[in-house]
């Protein structure tokens, strides 16, 4: 018997195994450099944890003392209107610059010697968050309050998404490739829409109308009834309100197809309606857009981008600018 490590025999295996092992690495190594490249100018992810998200070159972010993303808020001056907007990462910005969001611009078209317009957006608060914001902006003496509302806002404490499973078990593994390889969030991101197609995970849209859809059920009576208590409290702090209702860029085919949140945007245009305050529904505005994915800040975060925040601050200017020239 030969005395070497590998026998003869083995020899033309292991090299074959070899070779395959070199070509897969250097597949993937190419795959993911190639990823890289391709999305190079992605500075915004939906999910602040992943790769695209993590490696920095964002907008720059500055907050007051308050923690808003908003300029220091001194004493009320009365030759001033003033307008606050309460909302949550829609009315922050995430993922554009300061002048790009839609009360920068609104604040611009009105007249910053007339007007201010007080951005008190935070990024993931709910109907919960902007009620104890309100008490926050009460005795700032707003002459106005803009509520601007997104889908999950109606998301209560007791609702538990559904979640999927990661592509690789091990959950240490899979939060370290997602935060240091562009290719592994591609093809998460593709295993969680696969996931909820083929019925593994119950899909977002079916979770939402489970605990909503249905105006009789705890969930919804709970999170409908706290924008009825928002709109209450503004009014007992003799401060008039309306709403901002933003559909989920996300979940809109082509001019809107197929949308699947319409009783949500339904169900606030009533309750604005019987408090008789104005709401404005920007779904049909961003319905005219044949691809809904131009409205996004970035091909892995939906959130509105500089293009969308302007049409939202133009229909919000055609609804309210008449009152708030007329403060």
């Amino acid at each position: 018997m030969s005395d070497r490590t590998v026998p003869d025999r083995l020899r033309p295996a292991v090299l074959r195994l070899l070779v395959v092992l070199v070509g897969t690495a250097s597949a993937f190594i190419t795959a993911e450099y190639g990823a890289r490249f391709v999305f190079r100018d992605v500075k915004s992810s939906g999910n602040g944890g992943d790769y695209f998200a993590r490696r920095g070159g964002g907008p720059e972010i500055s907050t007051n003392s308050l923690g808003y993303r908003e300029r220091e808020i001194g004493p009320k001056n009365s030759k001033r209107y003033r307008i606050v907007v309460i909302g949550d990462s829609f009315t922050w910005g995430q993922g554009i610059d300061v002048r790009d969001r839609f009360t920068n611009l609104l604040e611009e078209s009105l007249n910053p010697t007339t007007h201010e317009v007080l951005n008190f957006g935070i990024p993931g608060h709910n109907m919960p968050e902007h009620l104890q914001e309100l008490e926050q902006v009460l005795p700032l003496s707003p002459d106005f309050i803009l509520l601007q509302l997104y889908i999950n806002d109606f998301e209560t404490p007791e609702m538990v998404r559904p979640q999927g499973h990661p592509l690789i078990s091990s959950e240490d593994l899979d939060r370290r490739l997602m935060q240091s390889s562009a290719l592994y969030v591609l093809l998460s991101n593709q295993w969680g829409e696969l996931e909820s197609k083929f019925g593994f995970v119950e899909s977002y849209e079916h979770y939402m109308a489970r605990n909503l859809a249905d105006p009789s059920m705890p969930n919804a009576r709970k999170a409908f009834g706290m924008l009825r208590q928002f709109i209450e409290r503004a009014r007992s702090g003799n401060t008039p309100c309306g709403t901002v209702l933003f559909p989920a860029p996300d979940a809109m085919g082509p001019k809107g197809a197929g949308y699947p949140f319409g009783y949500i945007h339904e169900r606030v245009r009533m309750i604005c309606q019987d408090a008789r305050i104005p709401c404005l529904d920007l779904l049909p505005a961003f319905s005219t857009y044949a691809n809904p994915r131009s409205m996004w800040v970035s091909p892995f975060d939906a959130h509105p981008n500089g293009m969308a925040n302007r049409r939202a601050a133009s229909e919000i200017l055609r609804m309210f600018g008449p009152s708030w020239h007329g403060g």
